[in-house]
């Protein structure tokens, strides 16, 4: 009697298993390349969504930019277009802090040249004029010595870049846009 309740248990959790698999293997599909990335910032940050949530479609009430706190439509004091300029130009960098109330955006350690230097980005939106007093970029660097990580300071010539791509961009999208 023990091995046919043994051997019972075992058979329902090897369907299962068998019936997860088959769950995880079909291909996941987006009606957006957005939603596509979205989502998997959402996985990356451990967000378990259920299937057909409205926090991906657009135009609801309540995001996943909102939840990851990336939103900055909600009550932002300072230049929303600015910051979301910033936010799309350093887009390829892991982001560690980003503050859309206070307009500001820090970025993790990105590797370069096959992981022997890193840089790492602070961006801060100051004030919605658009001048170069209007944003503050700081570029941090460091290269890899044997097994350890040596700061080489701000690159002051590469964060000033960043500012006028970023403030040119902006000032760009705003005349486009009429506002």
């Amino acid at each position: 009697m023990k091995i046919i309740t043994i051997l019972s248990l075992l058979l329902t959790f090897f369907v299962s298993c068998t019936q997860m698999q088959e769950m995880s293997d079909e291909p996941q599909t987006y009606e957006t390349e957005k939603q596509r990335v979205l989502t998997e910032k959402a996985e990356d940050k451990d967000m378990n969504l259920p299937e057909g949530s409205s926090i991906l479609k657009e135009g609801s009430g309540f995001t996943l930019l909102g939840a990851l706190g990336l939103d900055s439509s909600t009550n932002f004091a300072l230049n929303s277009l600015t910051f979301e300029v910033a936010l799309d130009k350093i887009s390829f960098m892991p982001l560690l802090s980003v503050d859309s109330m206070s307009g500001v955006i820090v970025t993790d350690w990105y590797s370069l040249d096959n992981g022997q230097s890193r840089i790492k980005i602070n961006i801060r939106v100051i004030d919605q004029e658009m001048t170069n007093e209007s944003l503050d970029v700081t570029l941090f660097t460091q290269s890899l010595d044997s097994d350890r990580w040596v700061d080489q300071g701000v690159n002051s010539e590469q964060s000033l870049k960043i500012k006028e791509s970023i403030l040119s961009s902006a000032r760009s999208l705003k005349i486009a846009s009429g506002l």
